[in-house]
């Protein structure tokens, strides 16, 4: 099977809002966002899900994608990722079964834990499930997708029960675990599941998690090799090196305005370090992902694309496609993306 064949690029629907727009606005383009990108030739489209911050307003990544599945026909919708400790496992698994049949097959169910804020204090059961409650989480939800289901521990206790309406005919839905530490690595390995890894990782550290994640999977009896690991790009294609640094600059401005935010209403750990002046976080921040992501020009894009790619590993590309936070703007980089980036880079992979 040709590399072209195994890779598949999706667009990341991350419902950000910028300052000034509504959540209305934001959601409104995040569904106009999936349908271009199924226009624009992408592959899949994945959806987030948070709680109480001011950046990402879908709080329940099962509805927008089963929402956004209903509004498409050909693309793959997955989560990126559903916040499993803070739902039953049992529905979860009921819920991604239910869109799986809906959709015809076209559902992937990614699943993490997120941070250890507000969330499991308000919607889940303390920050005790932040920290032990992912790994039985993830085995109970994958024991219902399969079948029946029974649990007896300190954490869940119920009789045995056949989840419906179970697997679809192509079998139970695809799960993904996201991944972002040593112990994420091996709970994906060990249960023989494919990863999805984030904005923060270079293309470097992404290729040393694959190859951790090979190793242990052999020791605990699974496949080393053939996992469609994913991997999330910013994207975003400009006419020039100028504009380009325009768009990630206020990106990385509204992310540190949020990060700011964030801190004052859930006092959770600062992503960005306020010792520095905040110019010169958004100007890291800014230099940062130009240097390596696929924000620039149409050869720019499919260059660091097929970098990353090739030198991760990785296997599906979420492409955060919404950086320029204006509805037109989003919808013209789809389409370009669609015309003038994802035609070449598939190309390219195809190539001997």
């Amino acid at each position: 099977m040709s590399i072209d064949n195994e890779v598949r690029i999706g667009a990341f629907v991350f419902t950000s809002r910028y300052e000034g727009q509504t959540a209305g606005e934001v959601l409104a383009r995040g569904v106009a966002t999936a349908q271009a990108a199924e226009a624009a030739g992408f592959d899949d489209v994945w959806v987030t899900e948070h709680h109480f911050v001011p950046f990402g307003v879908n709080p329940s990544a099962l509805t927008f994608a089963g929402y956004l599945l209903g509004r498409t026909s050909t693309v793959r919708v997955g989560t990126a990722v559903t916040v499993l400790p803070l739902h039953s496992p049992v529905h979860v698994a009921e819920q991604a079964a239910l869109l799986d049949h809906l959709s015809g097959g076209r559902f992937d169910l990614g699943v993490g834990r997120a941070q250890p804020v507000v969330d499991y204090e308000v919607i889940g059961r303390g920050v005790d499930y932040w920290r032990h409650g992912l790994p039985e989480a993830l085995d109970l939800t994958l024991a219902a997708l399969s079948g029946p289901v029974s649990a007896d521990s300190e954490l869940y206790r119920f009789r045995e029960v056949t989840p419906e309406p179970g697997p679809a005919d192509a079998g139970p839905t695809p799960v993904y675990v996201a991944a972002n530490s040593p112990a994420s690595v091996e709970l994906a390995a060990s249960r023989g599941l494919p990863m999805l890894l984030f904005f923060d990782k270079d293309a470097g550290a992404k290729a040393a998690m694959i190859a951790e994640h090979a190793r242990i999977a052999r020791a605990a009896g699974h496949s080393g090799d053939g996992y469609s690991h994913g991997m999330a790009l910013f994207a975003h294609v400009a006419d020039s090196p100028d504009e380009a640094r325009r768009v990630m600059r206020r990106a990385a401005g509204e992310f540190v305005r949020a990060n700011s935010q964030y801190r004052l209403l859930l006092d959770v750990p600062q992503r960005v370090d306020r010792a520095a002046p905040q110019e010169r976080v958004v100007d890291g921040l800014t230099e940062s992902a130009l240097a390596t992501h696929p924000v620039g020009t149409p050869e720019v894009c499919v260059e660091r694309l097929v970098r990353q790619i090739r030198e991760s590993g990785a296997r599906r590309v979420l492409c955060q496609v919404e950086v320029s936070g204006d509805h037109d703007s989003v919808l013209a980089n789809v389409k370009r993306m669609g015309e003038e980036v994802l035609p070449e880079v598939r190309r390219r992979l195809a190539a001997p």
